[in-house]
């Protein structure tokens, strides 16, 4: 009988469990989709410990980052993983801080150019290839005076990069950053944009799972006040994502 109790009360609590779709990219070493449309990485670990801690369970789908950030404005997502936060993204997002990275945000020189970039004021004199949907830093999002020339993917920043259709492409230690230097005859800009960038998971206010996202929230800033997200990161012989600013 006492067996037979405790398999109704487990049945009980899987009744009431959830699944969080979540998105995967390619955003190595911290997210690293899998062959068979699942996710690792030390995000995704975090992820994956935070939901299954508030009762509920975690379904990964490998998707482009443009086709996130837009079906999260209508709760087409549950969780968005690793992703910086401006204001437009939190109109429609619920942002949950994990903690917070040394970002540096590079401009790389078309080998056909021979500019030179050594100041903010001088990115406002060439049209630069970007990502789009990324957010890369105040200074070059919030910026409407730059000539912003918004590509698919970064085979495209690539090609047009390569061929002179733009003089720069923007990049930064997060992403993008190996692919362009990889070109033949290219050049880091003088100018770097450096600044800590705060790192967020984040649950679309118009998902059904948007319920939960108190508790998921309290459930991250305990682990990272605990050393568990930090452990985390060491699992996978990385550095710990920085906790505190000051």
């Amino acid at each position: 009988m006492r067996f037979l109790i405790l398999g109704l009360v487990l049945a009980a609590n899987l009744s009431y469990a959830d699944t969080f779709v979540a998105h995967c990219r390619d955003r190595a070493p911290d997210l690293i989709p899998t062959a068979n449309g699942g996710c690792n990485g030390p995000v995704a670990e975090m992820i994956e410990n935070a939901v299954a801690q508030i009762g509920h369970n975690v379904d990964w789908k490998v998707v482009p980052w443009a086709r996130t950030i837009n079906v999260a404005e209508t709760g087409g997502v549950d969780i968005i993983p690793r992703h910086s936060m401006n204001s437009e993204r939190e109109a429609f997002l619920n942002p949950i801080l994990y903690g917070y990275q040394t970002r540096d945000v590079y401009f790389v020189i078309s080998p056909k150019s021979n500019i030179q970039i050594a100041s903010a004021d001088d990115l406002l004199k060439h049209r630069i290839g970007a990502l789009r949907g990324s957010y890369y830093s105040k200074t070059f999002n919030d910026n409407d005076n730059i000539k912003k020339k918004l590509y698919n993917n970064t085979d495209q920043i690539i090609q047009a990069l390569e061929m002179g259709r733009i003089e720069v492409a923007i990049a930064s230690s997060a992403h993008g950053i190996d692919e362009l230097m990889a070109i033949n005859g290219t050049r880091k800009a003088q100018f770097v944009d450096t600044f800590y960038n705060g790192r967020f998971i984040s649950v679309p206010k118009q998902s059904p799972m948007h319920k939960h996202a108190e508790a998921l929230n309290k459930t991250i800033q305990e682990m990272r006040s605990k050393g568990e997200i930090d452990a985390i990161y060491k699992k996978y012989n990385l550095t710990p994502i920085i906790q505190k600013t000051e």
